[in-house]
């Protein structure tokens, strides 16, 4: 057996008055709380980052695909995009991905390495938003309705609904049904089932809708509960006027044509019809009730102009949104001599259901898409591969939520910089306490040191005897500590001891993540690097002259 492993045994806390010991037991409870404290930071960090994190992106999506290079969780009023989009909904089901990662090696020099993502993409959902302001008959609220359909992933949101059910797209008769959030149903005194209204300011005047409350929901974010409802995506895109809901109106001018298009009922042609009826020079006038029919008429300018004649089946190119290109194609069933006025000559008289065309057969539109990853350390990795493969020769962006929002994410990583000041902290007291510890331990057996030395024992031996000593009351700390941190982590996880004010830290129980590797590395570190310093202090055997120490008292 080692002499100085055999010796430390002895050194225990056996029966007998001694300063030193009184400190050992003073030193292992020094590193037991040292220990439990930096147990209950890294435990409680991490699981503030994994908690907030999880209701960030379970509100928002990972990714958000726009039509805006700005990055904002509030730019209501976005540009209408397709939903038929060739990544849609294909790209949910993408698998992990080579990227490219910069790195600079020791020398400052920057290197890249080729890295594979540690999962894929695990959804994509379309969404659409709208302001307005809720009316009561005591208060007025501002909130932005966020439209979902029938791909809305509802996983996140049921942990979080209060009272009520969920939103069901597939139904028509749910089309007016809303969830909003216990903030705004309290400060508005509305709950389950009453019905109220919601203004909406669209193309310079206001317009009311009626809603009903299907359930009340509340994540714990305050700025969105305050914020946001959610509604059907049709009724949004009802409000927005995009299709497939959107409002031709009776005239629609065809720039690409240089003409208009002017829809007309039986009703609303009456009076042209009989100035029509007196100028014709072929064909009839046709039955505009019939909805089904594509008979129109033109002006005799327009037909010379363009070589049409009667029934000839013509094709008139119209751009919606200025994006998408949809055709418009009719049969000449009656000419007419128009009056000599350039908007007449110019003017075709359709059947108006037929100006509503673009709806059945264009894509509907959307504000844009929600992206969600399998694995969160991929974001970055998916945020630059949407934008520079999936996205590229398009007029859209994908923004990661760190830069939708940045101020939730630079909070979440000071977090991070309190952790580490805690376990230096708390690294530092236990280096102090053993420090201490150990000086007082050699001071206290300098009779022994001396007898050791005279026997022939060397001064790195003596120096192993007192570090084995100090690295059994650092492991004794360790396992008090472990045992009182673990302890009090599974407390606050089955009870909830510790609570907060939901307001100001989106929780309201302080959450706690244990994990085993951080916890195996605290102790690891805590232990070699004590040790490591305490081989300093132990310099001081070297210092101590046999005879002197025999007779030391």
């Amino acid at each position: 057996m080692n002499i100085a492993i055999f010796i430390a045994r002895r050194l225990g806390l056996g029966a007998g008055p001694s300063f030193s010991k009184t400190i050992m037991r003073i030193a292992i409870l020094a590193i037991a709380l040292s220990v439990t404290v930096m147990i209950l930071a890294t435990a409680i960090v991490r699981g503030f980052k994994t908690s907030i994190s999880e209701k960030v992106f379970g509100f928002w999506g990972h990714i958000h695909i726009t039509t805006s290079s700005s990055p904002s969780s509030y730019a209501f009023e976005a540009q209408p995009m397709n939903k038929d989009q060739i990544y849609y909904p294909d790209l949910g089901q993408r698998g992990p991905i080579y990227y490219i990662e910069q790195a600079s090696n020791w020398r400052g020099e920057i290197q890249e390495e080729e890295r594979q993502t540690q999962g894929g993409l695990r959804h994509i959902q379309a969404f659409a938003q709208k302001e307005g302001i809720i009316k009561t008959e005591q208060q007025i609220e501002g909130i932005i309705l966020r439209g979902v359909g029938e791909d809305y992933d509802w996983s996140f949101l049921k942990n979080y609904l209060l009272e009520g059910e969920l939103l069901d797209p597939k139904s028509e008769g749910n089309a007016n049904h809303i969830l909003i959030s216990e903030v705004t149903a309290r400060r508005l005194s509305l709950k389950v089932g009453d019905d109220f209204r919601i203004y909406f300011v669209q193309n310079g005047s206001s317009q009311a809708r009626k809603y009903k409350i299907k359930g009340i929901f509340k994540t714990g974010l305050e700025e969105y509960d305050r914020r946001f409802a959610l509604v059907d995506l049709r009724q949004i895109q009802k409000l927005n006027n995009w299709r497939p809901y959107r409002n031709y109106g009776p005239d629609l001018e065809l720039h690409e044509e240089n003409l208009y298009l002017k829809g007309v009922t039986n009703a609303s042609f009456a009076e042209s019809r009989t100035a029509i009826q007196n100028y014709l020079k072929a064909g009839q006038i046709p039955d505009f009730s019939d909805s089904s029919s594509q008979l129109v008429i033109v002006s005799s300018v327009l037909a010379g102009a363009r070589g049409w004649s009667l029934g000839d089946t013509i094709g008139l190119k119209y751009l919606d949104f200025g994006e998408q290109k949809y055709v418009y194609r009719f049969i000449i069933g009656a000419i007419y001599q128009a009056p000599a006025n350039l908007r007449w000559e110019k003017t075709i008289f359709v059947p108006w259901q037929a100006l509503q065309g673009p709806n059945y057969l264009l894509s509907e539109q959307v504000s844009g898409f929600e992206v969600f990853v399998e694995n969160i350390d991929d974001l970055d990795a998916f945020g630059e591969y949407i934008n520079y493969n999936t996205l590229m020769g398009k007029d859209q962006f994908a923004n990661t939520i760190k830069e939708v929002e940045p101020n939730i994410f630079d909070w979440l990583n000071l977090t991070d910089m309190n952790e580490r000041i805690i376990i230096l902290l708390m690294i530092l007291v236990s280096i102090i306490n053993m420090t201490t510890s150990l000086m007082i331990l050699i001071l206290e057996r300098t009779n022994m040191i001396g007898l050791l030395k005279a026997m022939g024992a060397s001064n790195w031996s003596i120096r192993q005897l007192f570090l084995y000593k100090a690295g059994q009351i650092i492991i004794y700390g360790l396992f008090w500590g472990n045992l009182l941190g673990i302890g009090l982590c599974y407390l606050q996880q089955s009870f909830g001891l510790i609570r907060l004010p939901e307001d100001l830290y989106y929780v309201s129980v302080a959450p706690v993540q244990l994990e085993f590797w951080p916890i195996f590395l605290l102790n690891l570190g805590t232990l070699l690097l004590t040790l490591l310093v305490l081989i300093i202090p132990s310099w001081l055997v070297a210092t101590i002259a046999p005879l002197k120490a025999i007779r030391f008292k």
